[in-house]
């Protein structure tokens, strides 16, 4: 009995490992080029630190997710390289204090052509649904720390304007 257990594990357990998806290694080395860029050569008011280790203190130590994406899909236009492979992008996102989503878009070259400059190509953020792009990386602190807009109902009373119908049931009186 126990050998039936084993046999039928070692098949199960492989096809499960087999399964699993793996990045492959030209992504895995795009990313890893990727958390080690200079924020500096994005824009010169930047320190000359790694990209991962900027986006880790900025974001408070939030967790990062990286991915890589084709760039021409982000860019919409495939065709600067063109008979040199697909541009790679690398994609960093992360949530600033759990309510801001931070997306950060890097090119990193081609497959054929790993040594092209690296660029910034995007950076995001989104707050209650809305999306507003940061024209550079040396902007996101900034960008991050704002305070929210005030809406309307927390400006205060312009002078002139009527007051609000007090409790106690009296008129409204102008405020002078």
């Amino acid at each position: 009995m126990r050998g039936t257990i084993l046999n039928l594990w070692f098949p199960l357990l492989t096809v499960c490992l087999w399964a699993q998806p793996s990045v492959d290694k030209a992504e895995k080395v795009a990313i890893e080029r990727a958390k080690n860029l200079i924020v500096s050569s994005f824009d010169r008011r930047l320190p000359d630190v790694s990209l991962e280790f900027f986006l880790k203190y900025e974001g408070g130590g939030a967790p990062i997710e990286w991915k890589v994406k084709n760039c021409g899909d982000q860019t919409g236009d495939p065709s600067p390289h063109q008979g040199h492979g697909s541009p790679k992008c690398v994609e960093a996102d992360f949530e600033f204090k759990g309510q801001t989503a931070v997306t950060v878009l890097v090119s990193v070259g081609t497959v054929n052509r790993p040594s092209d400059v690296p660029a910034l190509v995007r950076v995001t953020i989104t707050e209650s649904g809305t999306s507003r792009s940061v024209r550079h990386l040396g902007a996101l602190p900034a960008e991050l720390h704002r305070p929210p807009p005030r809406l309307p109902r927390d400006l205060p009373v312009p002078v002139g304007a009527v007051s609000p119908v007090p409790n106690d049931g009296e008129r409204s009186q102008k405020i002078c």
